[in-house]
């Protein structure tokens, strides 16, 4: 295994020889920045609740001896979310470990084929998760958590389907992106 980029950067585009692939992938790539955006803001947002959350909890609890009760379920659900929330960036960036025994023995189309059926795989998996959300979302709706009376524990649930189906979104763009340069290499081929 390795922490690579299994096919780099996406959120720049493409150079190509006569600029209309990169004219169509134009909206794609407005798409892939705003998705970054977003899910880097609520990555780091819940990172910061986290910390400050975790910073609450020593200090009522050590230089206070008061401690909140509240601090370290918080500190708990937004450690999930800044989890998944960040997975959709580093997917984006394609900077997630992965086993790359195979792409040393494919290249050109073989590995762009290869490719496909890897994000195909991830993403059946990743919707059978998201599955699994909203069914555990629609569960849990009108559960609140043990100390905060306000937070439903189906907020979690769904957080991390959306995530889910963003990142299967995310990987149909990458093979739709893949298929393009396919069909535009094999028009480069043909006479």
């Amino acid at each position: 295994m390795s922490a690579r980029r299994g096919g780099g950067n996406r959120l720049s585009p493409r150079p190509g020889p006569n600029g209309s692939l990169e004219t169509m992938m134009a909206p794609i790539n407005d798409i892939r920045r705003t998705i970054y955006v977003v899910f880097e803001t609520l990555a780091i947002c819940a990172f910061l609740i986290m910390l400050t959350s975790s910073v609450l909890q020593v200090f009522f609890r050590y230089v206070l001896d008061s401690p909140l009760q509240w601090t370290e379920e918080l500190a708990r659900l937004t450690c999930v979310l800044t989890t998944y929330f960040g997975g959709v960036v580093i997917l984006m960036t394609r900077e997630h470990i992965r086993v790359d025994i195979i792409d040393n023995y494919v290249s050109g189309r073989s590995a762009d084929a290869v490719a496909m059926l890897v994000d195909l795989l991830m993403s059946w998996f990743l919707l059978s998760v998201a599955y699994g959300c909203w069914r555990l979302t629609n569960a849990t709706w009108e559960t609140f958590t043990a100390t905060m009376d306000w937070f439903r524990t189906g907020y979690i649930y769904a957080a991390v389907g959306i995530s889910m189906l963003v990142m299967t979104f995310l990987l149909l763009l990458d093979m739709f992106e893949r298929a393009m340069h396919m069909a535009g290499r094999a028009r480069k081929v043909e006479p």
